[in-house]
Parts: structure tokens; C-alpha cells; sequence
């Protein structure tokens, strides 16, 4: 049996998928019912048109147009490879649409490229599922209560500033601190005065410290402050600003003062994490052993 264009073009149409042909100059000679459906556009809008002149206006992520930069059909019919990609187009009612794009090169019989088939379906779902994805990633690293670094993110940073050091000798340190007396507090106010607390510390430090440092939960009143590019002598200033920051402004109209208790270490060659965990520690303990509201750095 042999069947002529007009039914392969019947096939396509009954196709449920979205496909449209291009010539190698990427002009649209196809259009299928379904790729109407999904974009609004009629045969009649898009045929015959150019790629980079149709109604589509296709578009990256980051709405940098694509038919001149980086078009998966381009790209096919250049080197004959299918491409795949998520792009986004203009549905004809205005809004803009993702779609995730495959293209597949078409040959003459003398096995040059005359053009392109392009499948494509709704990304709608699949860029959904992406942004949850990375919503549920970013809640499983940041602390509910105060918004900052938990204790897995915090040490995450730990392990790459870690082998940055070990490999361009760049130094750094690391502030451990708590609330003095904060268990007492808590007996006394009440958690949810102590959650405040705690809200109104990390929003203190946040706003004293550089942006490249990185301020972490660790556990209740424990906190700890990465300084990248940090040696003792600037560690030691910015642990003594923000004890002074602390012990100076009024918390929450408290009838008490807050104060905290600081341990600093910088790196040392050939030192493993857990020594320098080991090392800030105890110098924690020691200002706690000390009176409190003091920093002690271990060298």
C-alpha cells in the first residue's frame, strides 16, 4: 500500500502532540491541530513565516530571545543532532507559555539536512514540579524560625571553604556563640519571648556583618559565623563588634540586657575540620567559663 503526503499529514494532524516542520532556512511549512491547540496559533498565523518572525517569539528562561542565540532548531539543523530544551513561547492570548522543546533534524536522500521536526508539550507541570523542588530544598536549609542557615547548611559551607583553603591557602574563621543565660530566660519569659529573642539577635547580626560571611543556626541559642578571607586580627574586630552591638541595644524593651558569649578561631595549616570545631569550642567555653559577655580566641 502506498500512502501519498496528504495522508501523512492526516497522521500528523491526528498526531496528540504538538509538531510543526521547518525548512533549513527554518521557515514553518507544518502545523499540526495539536500545536494549535496548546498555542492558540492557527495554521494560517504561523506558516510560511520565518521562526524569528512568527507570532512565537520564543524565549529562555531568562526571556533572552532565542531564534538568534542558542535556537534548538538552529542548532539541529547546523549539525543534523537533536536537541532538547525548555523554552517559552507567546500563546496567542498573551501569556507566556513553557513548553519543553525536542528537535529532531530531517535528510534528503543524499543524507543533507533540509530542515527540522519539532515536538513539543506543556512544561507548565514540569516547571511547577522544578520550583517546588527547589523551594523544599532551600526550606530543608534554612532555619524555620530565624530564616538563616541551619546547622547541615552552615557546616556545607564549612566543608567548602575548608578544601578552598587547603587549595589556594585562602584563610578563614569562625565565631561560636550563645545567648548567656538563656535557659534561665526562657524559664522565666517563656519560650515565645525566647523565640523573639532569638529573632531579634540573628536580625542584629545580620545587619552588622559583611555579606560574603555566613551566619548560622546550630542548635537553640548556638550560633556560628563563617569569615571567609579572615585573619585574627580582623576576626577579633568583628567578634568584639557584635558583642558590642549586642550588650549596647536594647532588646525588645527587655528589663534585662542581653549579652553573649563569643569563641574565635582562625584556620591553621594542616588542620582537619573537626580540630578546628574541636579548637572553637572550647574557646566558646572558655569566655562561658570566664563570666561571659567576652570573646576568647583560641590559637
Amino acid at each position: 500500500m502506498t500512502i501519498d503526503s496528504s495522508s501523512y499529514k492526516q497522521i500528523l494532524d491526528s498526531l496528540s502532540e504538538p509538531v510543526y516542520f521547518a525548512d533549513k532556512d527554518r521557515r514553518i511549512l507544518y502545523w499540526n491541530n495539536a500545536a494549535e491547540q496548546l498555542t492558540g496559533y492557527t495554521p494560517e498565523d504561523v506558516i510560511g513565516s520565518l521562526c524569528k518572525d512568527s507570532p512565537l517569539h520564543h524565549v529562555d528562561v531568562k526571556n533572552v530571545p532565542l531564534c538568534e542565540n542558542y535556537c534548538p532548531l538552529k542548532t539541529c539543523i547546523d549539525t543534523g543532532l537533536p536537541q532538547e530544551k525548555l523554552v517559552f513561547v507567546a500563546h496567542k492570548d498573551g501569556r507566556r507559555l513553557p513548553i519543553f522543546v525536542k528537535t529532531s533534524a530531517v535528510f534528503d536522500g543524499n543524507g543533507k539536512v533540509v530542515g527540522a521536526v519539532e515536538t513539543f508539550s506543556d512544561a507548565t507541570e514540569m516547571l511547577e514540579m522544578r520550583e517546588l523542588n527547589s523551594e523544599l530544598r532551600r526550606q530543608t536549609h534554612l532555619d524555620a524560625l530565624t530564616g538563616i542557615p541551619n546547622r547541615q547548611a552552615f557546616m556545607d559551607a564549612m566543608d567548602r571553604e575548608w578544601f578552598r583553603f587547603k587549595r589556594y591557602k585562602t584563610p578563614f574563621s569562625v565565631l561560636a556563640l550563645d545567648v548567656d543565660y538563656f535557659k534561665q530566660f526562657n524559664d522565666a519569659y517563656g519560650r515565645s519571648a525566647g523565640d523573639k529573642v532569638l529573632q531579634w539577635l540573628v536580625k542584629r547580626l545580620r545587619s552588622s556583618l559583611r555579606r560574603a560571611d555566613i551566619l548560622g543556626r546550630i542548635e537553640g541559642d548556638k550560633f556560628m559565623i563563617l569569615l571567609s578571607y579572615s585573619n585574627r586580627k580582623s576576626t577579633m574586630k568583628v567578634a568584639n563588634m557584635v558583642l558590642d552591638i549586642i550588650r549596647r541595644e536594647p532588646c525588645l524593651d527587655l528589663p534585662i540586657a542581653m549579652t553573649v558569649s563569643i569563641g574565635a578561631v582562625t584556620i591553621e595549616e594542616n588542620e582537619t575540620m573537626d580540630q578546628l570545631m574541636d579548637r572553637v569550642e572550647k574557646a566558646l567555653e572558655r569566655s562561658k567559663e570566664m563570666g561571659r559577655n567576652q570573646v576568647t580566641f583560641w590559637g
